[in-house]
């Protein structure tokens, strides 16, 4: 019996937040499936999924689920996942379509049915430009050959801005690949619940051991603002570090490490600004996410982030200290009721309903 059009096996079983390297790419897999699931016009859905997944999961329950719990194991599972299970799987499922939001196809094996990709960013072709001994060359293979796959398998490929769709299109033609369709589909946000009015005073960065993500430049550049300028508040470091990076000894300074989801709400919560640095994003969420929060993000001015946030926020030009200076002191200024207008702006702009639409159109119409 051939399959429903347009149904959908929606792959998350090798999915963790205690294990994830992305927390974006985890988060935007999960609510787009949540956004997906509620849709009027939803077609029939099956997901794949494990124990923690369908723990923090609520969904309909016109919604066929399956556990994979061993996709979820560790390394070697998710590969073996990647490579064999998933598609194994898809086709036990009998959907049309199987979606894979990390966008990792396997190169393994061909896929059993309509393959779509949600394709975040091609930072692997970045490493390889800038920061060619980042990655273990095994790995920096395996990121490579899943990239190809995707190209090459995928009808369809989602990207959340048109800058990622560019560079499909541009790495795919230094190639010589056939490109499939490409879909800008964009990212959405939820208006967060409404946090008690207190006084913001703190500073939160996001630090993170990739190297695009800037944390060694933040340090030297926020050391260097802290001595120049009269600042008492906590300033608050989030994530982890790379190797050999040490905080300084500041007064003020804190050094989080990754924190539980509630416990970064109510950080968050209390914050006056974050900072984001990188110099490559697919989308970058965080600056978004700050102004959802009521805090003034600060962040760099690359390509994605001028298309994510317009003209909200505070950016700065990565090679210029004076730059950064400047938006942080501007967003030391900025009153609660403009960011109130960039959140209302940026929701707007950023609608899980609307990108889930353009999903779904884009199949119906493939």
């Amino acid at each position: 019996m051939s399959a429903q059009k347009n149904s959908i096996t929606y792959s998350l079983a090798d999915q963790s937040f205690a294990r994830t390297k992305s927390v974006g790419i985890w988060n935007v897999s999960v609510d787009l499936l949540q956004t997906l699931a509620r849709q009027a016009k939803c077609p029939p859905l099956t997901v794949l999924g494990n124990h923690s997944l369908f723990e923090q999961l609520h969904l309909p329950s016109a919604i066929r689920t399956e556990l994979y719990q061993r996709a979820s194991a560790g390394r070697f599972a998710r590969i073996w996942w990647d490579q064999f299970g998933v598609y194994a799987a898809a086709r036990r499922a009998g959907n049309q379509w199987l979606l894979l939001p990390k966008g990792f196809a396997s190169f393994m094996r061909r896929c059993p049915v309509h393959l779509a990709a949600f394709v975040h960013d091609v930072v692997q072709d970045h490493y390889d430009r800038n920061y060619p001994d980042a990655v273990p060359p095994l790995e920096a293979a395996y990121f490579r050959a899943s990239f190809r796959a995707s190209v090459r398998q995928a009808k369809i490929i989602f990207t959340p801005t048109e800058f990622t769709r560019g560079e499909i299109e541009r790495v795919s033609g230094e190639k010589g690949w056939r490109v499939p369709r490409l879909v800008c589909c964009g990212e959405g946000f939820e208006r967060p619940a409404a946090t008690p009015s207190a006084q913001r005073r703190d500073v939160i960065v996001n630090a993170h051991p990739f190297p695009q993500k800037l944390t060694r430049k933040a340090m030297e550049f926020l050391s260097r603002w802290h001595r120049e300028n009269a600042f008492s508040e906590s300033i608050h470091w989030v994530g982890l570090f790379p190797q050999n990076l040490e905080l300084p000894p500041l007064p003020g300074w804190q050094r989080r490490g990754r924190l539980p989801e509630p416990e970064f709400r109510a950080l968050m919560g209390r914050a006056r600004v974050v900072l984001y640095f990188s110099d490559y994003e697919g989308f970058g969420r965080p600056p978004v996410e700050a102004v959802l929060a009521g805090a003034a993000p600060v962040y760099s001015d690359i390509p994605a982030t001028r298309e994510v946030m317009g003209d909200c926020g505070c950016s700065f030009n990565n090679n210029d200290y004076e730059s950064f200076a400047a938006a942080f002191r501007r967003a030391l200024t900025i009153p609660p009721a403009q960011i109130q207008v960039w959140a209302d702006q940026l929701l707007a702009r950023h609608n899980w309903n609307a990108v889930a639409n353009r999903i779904l159109t884009a199949l119906d119409t493939a």
